[in-house]
């Protein structure tokens, strides 16, 4: 447990990452974190300023850091963006609704999401968007696999997170390999089998370790060395 301001907040839910962090752990565009998680200014059709409310609730909106928590949901939120373009607008708009419905404040990784809140999601954006029944079936379906890779614990709470390692394979063909854990190495991408972190992992490889002595000293196998390379060769894109 750990003090922020005048309250004892869980290590789950402190201040712990920046916009472009969290943006090179799950491999979004900063811009687009920033928009989600801080709102963003903009001009009307007539040229008035306006601003978007963010999505996302920040851990501390004016340091403009991100905790454990708000990785998870942007992790759920990047997965129906990335295939169906939902514009920002509608998607806020949707998750109000879930927030009301389900009396949450992070109703993307509330425990009761799985069971009724994707359907009261899914049912509002078809309402403001033209979705088909199939578009529909496969929004339902992103939303469960996202939500498939947070662990959680006895109470429901997210206390783990294996991010999307490879850009171009499908959600459900993704591995493992990879997990953030806020209790393993101050939350930074590690190897789920091993904790041991994917910086320094790429770090010996540029060094000139080979996969197979990696694999070796930390006792995995060398495909888990290998995904780690391409999950940090895909952050530093």
């Amino acid at each position: 447990m750990k003090t922020h301001g005048d309250k004892d907040i869980s290590i789950f839910d402190s201040p712990a990452y920046s916009a472009s962090e969290a943006a090179r752990i799950l491999n979004l565009p900063p811009a687009t974190i920033k928009a989600w998680c801080f709102g963003q200014a903009y001009r009307s059709h007539d040229g008035a300023p306006r601003r978007f409310q963010p999505v996302v609730h920040a851990a501390d909106p004016k340091k403009r850091l991100l905790s454990f928590a708000n990785l998870c949901e942007l992790h759920v939120l990047s997965a129906i963006r990335r295939h169906h373009k939902i514009p920002l607008p509608k998607v806020r708009e949707s998750v109000q609704y879930v927030r009301s419905k389900l009396g949450a404040d992070r109703p993307l990784t509330d425990r009761e999401f799985r069971t009724n809140g994707i359907d009261l999601f899914v049912e509002h954006a078809s309402q403001l968007l033209n979705v088909s029944r199939q578009g529909q079936e496969a929004l339902r379906g992103e939303f469960e696999l996202a939500l498939a890779r947070i662990e959680r614990d006895r109470t429901g709470s997210p206390i783990r997170l294996f991010p999307y390692s490879r850009t171009t394979a499908p959600d459900a063909d993704q591995p493992r390999a990879i997990v953030i854990d806020p209790r393993l190495s101050f939350g930074r991408p590690v190897l789920s089998k091993a904790a041991v972190p994917t910086d320094v992992i790429v770090d010996r490889f540029r060094a000139g370790d080979s996969v197979m002595e990696m694999a070796k000293d930390y006792g995995v196998d060398e495909n888990e060395i290998e995904e780690a390379l391409r999950f940090e060769q895909r952050r530093a894109a």
